[in-house]
């Protein structure tokens, strides 16, 4: 398992076509896809998963069984809500073959411009993306309360003392910590407004070699050739790659990628392979 630190942030799993995507971020509680369920994954609370297709959403019944046999309490699954009837079925069906009873879970269905609060702080906006699915990315925020500017200078007893007033002195603010856009052939940098500003980006790109343009557009995923333009239109301080097609070895996924990369754009990628 492949682990990138990105700032205060580690991002670890794994991620190939067809094969497996699960990454964890173990610092916000979360997993995004889960393709594969490693036992270490068992204890995180959070899975958001982007689409329907088994290389991202195969290790649930683990997931769910795992936590179940422990007694650990369900953890929270966002899916995408068309296919959320179907997965409810699979998860009943295997668990009634496993022991006969169903395992307790906690299945949410998601769709486009969602708001979804966890835990005490954070928010997972829902985005829209462009395969063959339903599918679906998530930009996670930090919520935070910020004094309002006309009460900048004010001591700090007075503050308190117009919030016991009942006076709103503070306002709710986002800070985008990160982005994960799963699979997709097209990224809306206009579907959230600080979508660009994401902090860490996780991104896939999927085809590398010209020769393989047409298969990106039939399958619908990114080719290297959107990558520049791509990450032109994000500000994030760390961008991860990810999903790359099992064709390509390692050292040629860095070859190609680092040949389009600007320098200011190769220290900020990171390759998960």
């Amino acid at each position: 398992m492949v682990s990138l630190c990105c700032g205060n942030l580690e991002i670890e799993g794994e991620s190939s076509s067809a094969v497996a995507t699960y990454l964890r971020v173990k610092e916000l509680d979360l997993i995004f896809d889960l393709g594969r369920c490693p036992m270490s994954f068992i204890g995180t609370s959070h899975v958001f998963i982007s689409h329907f297709h088994l290389d991202h959403y195969f290790g649930i019944p683990i997931y769910v069984s795992q936590r179940w046999l422990n007694g650990i309490p369900p953890g929270n699954i966002y899916v995408p809500k068309e296919g959320t009837d179907q997965l409810r079925e699979l998860i009943e069906r295997i668990s009634l073959l496993d022991c006969g009873k169903v395992w307790d879970y906690h299945l949410t269905p998601v769709e486009v411009g969602d708001n979804i609060p966890f835990r005490e702080n954070l928010v997972a906006h829902v985005l829209p993306l462009d395969h063959r699915v339903p599918s679906v990315g998530y930009l996670v925020c930090e919520r935070r309360a910020k004094l309002k500017s006309e009460f900048f200078g004010l001591p700090g007893p007075e503050i308190a003392r117009l919030r016991r007033d009942g006076v709103a002195v503070t306002d709710r603010v986002e800070l985008p910590l990160i982005a994960y856009l799963g699979d997709t052939r097209t990224v809306a940098i206009d579907s959230h407004p600080l979508l660009k500003q994401c902090q860490v980006l996780i991104c896939e790109c999927t085809f590398l070699l010209p020769e393989h343009r047409a298969r990106a557009a039939q399958t619908m995923h990114l080719h290297l050739d959107t990558l520049p333009a791509l990450l032109e239109m994000f500000e994030s301080e760390h961008i991860i790659l990810t999903h790359f097609s099992r064709r390509y070895p390692p050292e040629m996924i860095r070859k190609r990628i680092h040949a389009v990369l600007s320098p200011e754009d190769r220290s900020r990628v990171q390759l998960l392979i």
